[in-house]
């Protein structure tokens, strides 16, 4: 009996850090894009309109792989198989691998869909249950998954783009060779115990001895109100991390920056994101949730306006800090919508990472349109004090749990 507790305790711990590198491998094709766009750019739309149809890009495919993540959110509640995960790895591999290969603006919006579909399938089933393979360190085990996927959304473009960038982009399609391989080596590793609790809590019915999970309307309606708030501060939080992530990269192309050091640069930002996102599931069981929401969304935004008003190291060491401050909530934003949504992970887990960040990919119409209208730095400096204007809504998530606490004090 023992040998078997630790075969399986063995088999999970392999599985969860399977599961993390494969975020991290569908993440590093995922974050091509910001990458790739002053090509794009270049190739489809005239200096007057560049800002705006940047704003378009992102907001397909923003459409397809955030907000989609509620349709594969509610269908993975419904559906356990592990081929979300394969098919989510190789339509991103394949969306984002051409994308910059064809000088065609339907292609192109076509391509975005399919990679954007493929991050879609992916996120909520695999976050789900890496919270549930990491049992009962969930906080920490989706602290240590995000960051995986950070990881490679910061490293992993600069990895894949190095051949491309000296040798051509066509060179982009053997880089698509090593994420196929991951896809079909998903459902050879990943196998799932059936008995997986995938629930943030216990909430179920009870009928003549089976249990039954609550409906997800009777779940939501008591705690509708602050389950809004906590979706229009993660929404518009998103409005400036991707805003940055897409439109920095632009910015730096304005400058006259390399393309080698034009990623380095993004990809600075965004790996300032995963030690974020890392530190928070430490964090979390030592702050109040609400100081650090707070903290989060307040000293965020004069870092990064700091950031983009010096040079050199400074630039790069406040472009950094901002990044992991206002990274630091998006772990608490997930947990504290599973335990409202409990029974009913997999959405809450959409919503949060998927839903918001549509939501904010879709507003960066108005950023691209604005940056055309009064020039990309005055509207950079006005993304960055967003997550300050959402600040105060923090006040009316005061009855939400406190993550620090144990759970017989909330």
């Amino acid at each position: 009996m023992e040998n078997n507790r630790k075969n399986t305790n063995s088999s999970t711990r392999n599985q969860f850090f399977f599961l993390t590198f494969t975020h991290t491998i569908l993440d590093s094709y995922a974050n091509l894009f910001p990458h790739l766009q002053p090509r794009l750019l270049a190739n489809l739309a005239s200096a007057t309109t560049r800002n705006s149809f940047a704003g378009i890009l992102i907001s397909v495919y923003s459409l397809f792989s955030s907000l989609g993540q509620v349709f594969f959110g509610w269908l993975s509640d419904r559906v356990r198989t592990v081929h979300f995960i394969t098919f989510g790895v190789a339509f991103t591999v394949i969306g984002l691998g051409l994308v910059s290969l064809i000088p065609s603006t339907t292609i192109v919006i076509v391509l975005l869909a399919i990679g954007g579909t493929g991050i879609a399938a992916f996120h909520p089933q695999a976050t789900t249950y890496a919270g549930a393979l990491a049992a009962e360190t969930r906080g920490m085990g989706i602290s240590i998954f995000l960051t995986g996927g950070n990881i490679g959304r910061a490293i992993g473009p600069v990895v894949l783009l190095l051949i491309p960038y000296r040798l051509g982009y066509g060179h982009l399609i053997w880089e698509m060779i090593p994420g196929l391989l991951v896809a079909l080596s998903v459902p050879i590793i990943l196998k799932f115990e059936h008995e997986l609790d995938l629930t943030a809590s216990t909430r179920v019915l009870s009928h003549g001895g089976k249990t039954q999970r609550e409906s997800f309307w009777i779940v939501v309606q008591p705690h509708l109100f602050p389950l809004i708030v906590l979706f229009v501060i993660a929404s518009f939080r998103t409005v400036t991390g991707i805003g940055l992530e897409n439109f920095l990269s632009i910015y730096f192309n304005d400058l006259n920056y390399s393309d080698q050091m034009r990623s380095l640069v993004v990809a600075l930002y965004i790996f300032a994101g995963s030690m974020g996102i890392m530190g928070s599931g430490w964090v979390l069981s030592r702050v109040h949730t609400l100081i650090l929401l707070l903290f989060s969304l307040v000293v965020a935004p004069p870092l990064l306006y700091i950031a983009l008003h010096t040079q050199g190291i400074t630039a790069l060491v406040f472009l950094f800090l901002g990044n992991v401050v206002l990274s630091s909530s998006i772990t608490l934003n997930i947990i504290v919508a599973q335990i409202i949504l409990r029974g009913h992970e997999n959405i809450a887990s959409s919503f949060m990472m998927g839903a918001s960040w549509g939501v904010g990919g879709l507003l960066n119409l108005v950023v691209g349109a604005l940056a055309d209208k009064y020039g990309l730095p005055i509207v950079l400096d006005w993304l960055v004090m967003v997550p300050l204007m959402v600040s105060p809504l923090v006040i009316f998530l005061r009855s939400q749990p406190d993550l620090s606490k144990p759970k017989s004090e909330n």
